[in-house]
């Protein structure tokens, strides 16, 4: 049976996500509803679509809408600050969701609030997984782990904008050569740096916590990948995986992987098939 998909935020990965939805990359589903409140945005998308599904650029007309009822699963790709306002209301209506924005895990009320629902109602929350590999081997050995680093590199462009640099009274362009910039825990990182540490944020949920995991953030000019080392020391060994991401053409911040991540979170939603990994 096909599903019923709304997209939250048509930016690099909802665009995206929205047309292979169309072009039938991933079968047995069918785009609805996007909801985005930069109407500038969501008309874009739309005006590359063949099959043309409901704008809404509010979110109580969203949620609220006899169309909303239909839908199967609510995927969220905008931000942070949309997850916190937004994801709560959705899952109390009883729906499935998919969350881009892991970085709002960070906030403990919101996670409990979430599990909470999640006990007491019939619904899911998936959360893929981004711009990182061995997520797997996390969550396997999270009992016996005893740290935790994640090493991020990027240049000044995918980290412009970030809180961080307003917070420190620091300028970026005038970083002209590779320094760490942060060394702290993920919690911090999140809060930091919003767009550009998710991986932080599903490396802490699938781990050891936000408080445990650590996070060095590194600015190389000469860089033009997002490159991310996760050193693992536990029990029985030490694991160390290096991930070099090209960004996408369409936001620095987001790594192509990512992107692919999310398709691939939803085709396995969607498909009747072997359900491959832990």
């Amino acid at each position: 049976m096909e599903k019923s998909i709304a997209i939250i935020g048509c930016g690099a990965i909802g665009s995206e996500l929205a047309y292979n939805i169309d072009n039938k990359t991933i079968p047995n589903c069918s785009l609805s509803i996007m909801f985005d409140i930069d109407s500038k945005k969501s008309n874009n998308v739309y005006e590359k679509l063949k099959n043309k599904p409901l704008l809404f650029n509010n979110f109580k007309d969203f949620i609220n809408s006899p169309q909303f009822k239909k839908i199967d699963l609510i995927i969220e790709a905008a931000s942070i600050n949309a997850a916190s306002n937004y994801v709560i209301d959705i899952l109390k209506k009883g729906k499935d969701m998919m969350i881009m924005s892991i970085g709002v895990f960070s906030d403990n009320k919101f996670y409990q609030e979430v599990i909470k629902i999640l006990e007491t109602n019939s619904n899911n929350v998936f959360l893929p997984s981004g711009a990182i590999g061995g997520i797997d081997i996390v969550r396997s050995i999270r009992k016996h782990i005893d740290s935790i680093t994640l090493t991020t590199t990027k240049n000044n462009k995918a980290l412009k904008g970030a809180p961080f640099f307003s917070n420190n009274n620091m300028d970026i362009d005038k970083i002209s050569k590779r320094q760490v910039i942060f060394d702290g825990t993920a919690y911090d990182a999140v809060k930091q740096f919003p767009s550009n540490v998710n991986v932080s944020a599903l490396i802490s949920l699938a781990g050891i916590g936000f408080k445990r995991t650590i996070v060095k953030i590194v600015v190389d000019p000469d860089q033009s990948n997002n490159l991310h080392e996760l050193n693992i020391k536990w029990k029985f060994g030490e694991i160390t995986i290096n991930i070099s991401n090209k960004p996408t053409l369409e936001n620095p911040k987001t790594s192509f992987l990512a992107t692919l991540s999310a398709l691939e979170c939803l085709r396995s939603i969607c498909n009747h098939d072997l359900k491959i990994g832990s």
